[in-house]
């Protein structure tokens, strides 16, 4: 009879490892769900109305029901243990959690009943996700008037040929297919008094308007630094010439500076030795040096392209007329149905979507239709690029 009893007590204990080996593999899937998702749920709630519970309640209780199961549906957190009793009985215990957050949501319908309260919401579930640069959205950028430095030691020829670079930027900008150049290399950028100056009242732009640059584009401004100076040893004395050639962009509406980009590139154009002769013959061709400075634009506007397209758009809304309006549109990369997120006030994000576009302004409708839209006025929005 022991004998039987400890066997059967072996089995129980065999049965209660198997399930929890079980159990612990479905929290292992529970816990890789993916969390860095996002998407859009839908989820009914219900709740029971009775005497001690009021519709009204009854309608919260439903809606956090609601809640609940949509963000289940983004994944959960399962935590449990079977315990065994002296007497081998089995007992279960679980404990289920979201494992994603509610960014967002909107009641689609509530319905009442003499007996429940059912609410249907959509949700936004999970985390807002990274964003991954495509350098897809088109750029409109600017270029004003240089800004040079030059060494009153650096030869001349160097002098003279240092504006070609400048053409040669322009003139790969105006390659890519992504981008739209608008050339004022004549003309220098103030960015205080674009933000000061109002055409109407000021005579010298009355004569010679301001180029001013949109928000959601870009003004360039490329820079260039050439200095000289000589390293000497015992034998002999290297004239090396420092160029750093850069473009600074600032934003279109406002004209702050936003990123630097720079290139810097050092290299000897001359030789003094004993031995001159040699010296001369081993000296790099003017047409080798030229090819040496030009080597350092292809690298400079690739850095700045890749950073500007990467940037996530942002802009002020406006309430106008009933209407939720930005002023950038299509030209800047904007397309109906963009999703766009701003600070929420009852849930972690507020999400709106584009609902019409044109070339310079789009008009948004938040996620949840029932928000005043008063409250969304004057806010930055940045817009999502969602794959």
């Amino acid at each position: 009879m022991f004998n039987i009893l400890l066997k059967t007590r072996t089995y129980f204990a065999l049965f209660a490892a198997i399930k929890t080996a079980i159990l612990l593999t479905c929290i292992s899937i529970a816990h890789a769900s993916p969390q860095n998702s996002f998407d859009f749920t839908t989820a009914t709630g219900r709740a029971a109305i009775t005497p001690e519970v009021t519709a009204e309640l009854a309608r919260m209780r439903a809606l956090e029901d609601a809640l609940y199961l949509a963000a289940l549906q983004g994944g959960a957190d399962v935590n449990g243990f079977t315990a065994v009793s002296t007497d081998t009985s089995l007992q279960d215990h679980f404990v289920i959690r979201p494992s994603t957050k509610i960014l967002d949501y909107t009641i689609l319908s509530e319905n009442e009943s003499d007996s429940q309260f059912e609410v249907i919401i959509r949700a936004a579930v999970g985390t807002l996700p990274e964003q991954k640069c495509k350098r897809s959205r088109p750029l409109n950028i600017t270029i004003y008037q240089p800004n040079t430095s030059i060494d009153m030691n650096v030869p001349a020829w160097i002098e003279i040929y240092h504006t070609k670079l400048f053409n040669e930027i322009l003139f790969i900008l105006n390659k890519d297919p992504l981008l739209s150049i608008n050339n004022a290399m004549d003309t220098p950028l103030s960015p205080s008094k674009l933000k000061t100056v109002d055409e109407k009242f000021d005579y010298s732009s009355l004569i010679s308007p301001q180029i001013r640059v949109r928000k959601g584009d870009y003004a360039v401004v490329p820079t260039i630094s050439i200095s000289s100076r000589n390293v000497a040893t015992r034998l002999l004395t290297s004239r090396n010439i420092e160029i750093k050639l850069g473009l600074n962009v600032f934003n279109g509406g406002t004209y702050n500076l936003i990123e630097k980009f720079e290139e810097t590139i050092i290299f000897e154009h001359d030789r003094l030795t004993l031995l001159q002769t040699l010296a001369d013959a081993d000296k790099k061709s003017r047409e080798e040096l030229i090819i040496i400075m030009s080597s350092l634009i292809e690298p400079l506007i690739l850095e700045m392209t890749k950073t500007l397209g990467c940037k996530s758009l942002e802009d002020t809304i406006v309430l106008n007329a009933e209407q939720l309006i930005t002023q950038i549109g299509s030209n800047q990369g904007i397309k109906t149905n963009m999703l766009a997120i701003t600070s929420g006030k009852h849930t972690p994000w507020t999400m709106l979507r584009v609902v019409s576009v044109s070339e310079n302004a789009a008009i948004l409708e938040p996620l949840d239709k029932a928000r005043e839209l008063s409250e969304l006025d004057g806010k930055t929005v940045e817009f999502m690029e969602l794959n």
